[in-house]
């Protein structure tokens, strides 16, 4: 029988402690964080069509891959049009339409509220019900884009979800969401570098719908049950 010694024993004691103290500190709300995360949320009035213009980064941390381009949203309320190069995301409140242009398809989906994938479906209720949905920490001023940020680390409350982590950097000044991390359980992580955010008074409901005579070509692959 292996007998540790009091070194070893001191080793592992530490290690537990950590252990403890990092799950812990991951299932609590850290008031620091509050003032940040209400005023990123401020910034959007459900009322209110924006765009917003982003470049982003898509790292395989698995196969140490990356890849990266420029994306823009339409949102107003729960709906919004994302376009990442040949990929376009339609949510018009009640379906979901994931089209890739080089394919020629596109799939359609309803998401469930109650389901944690629901969150990744509608990207406003990580930042409108952080408080309802997130265990979240904060992290203090990091160096970003060469300057410095304040990072709040933000987990899912439901674990069963696709993503692990998401990770907010917020203007200390302006106190303005500047980027977002989004980190996927098998090994994704996306960066949203936010480069323009303003008001489209002149925004159409339409925009949010998948019109497949714009189309003709697109294969309409439907998911519903």
């Amino acid at each position: 029988m292996e007998i540790l010694t009091m070194k070893q024993y001191r080793h592992i004691w530490l290690l537990a402690v950590l252990s403890f103290l990092t799950s812990a500190s991951y299932s609590q709300q850290d008031s620091r964080a509050d003032k940040y995360l209400q005023a990123v949320s401020n910034q959007f009035d459900l009322n209110k069509a924006y765009v917003i213009r982003m470049d982003y980064i898509r790292e395989d941390l698995m196969q140490e891959t990356s890849a990266e381009g420029e994306g823009v949203i339409w949102m107003k309320g729960l709906k919004y049009k994302i376009m990442l190069e040949e990929y376009i995301v339609y949510y018009n409140e009640d379906k979901l339409y994931s089209q890739n242009t080089e394919t020629e398809e596109v799939y359609v989906s309803e998401p469930d509220p109650d389901q944690p994938g629901y969150l990744q479906a509608v990207p406003i209720k990580i930042i409108k019900a952080y408080e309802q949905d997130f265990n979240y920490m904060y992290i203090g001023n990091t160096p970003m884009l060469g300057k410095s940020l304040i990072e709040i680390q933000l987990y899912p409350k439901d674990i069963s979800g696709p993503y692990s982590m998401l990770k907010m950097f917020v203007n200390p000044g302006s106190q303005k969401l500047e980027v977002i991390q989004l980190k996927h359980k098998e090994g994704i992580l996306y960066t949203m570098i936010l480069s323009e955010m303003k008001v489209d008074p002149t925004l159409k409901e339409s925009v949010f719908d998948f019109d497949p005579l714009a189309f003709p070509n697109t294969e309409i692959i439907e998911l519903i049950e």
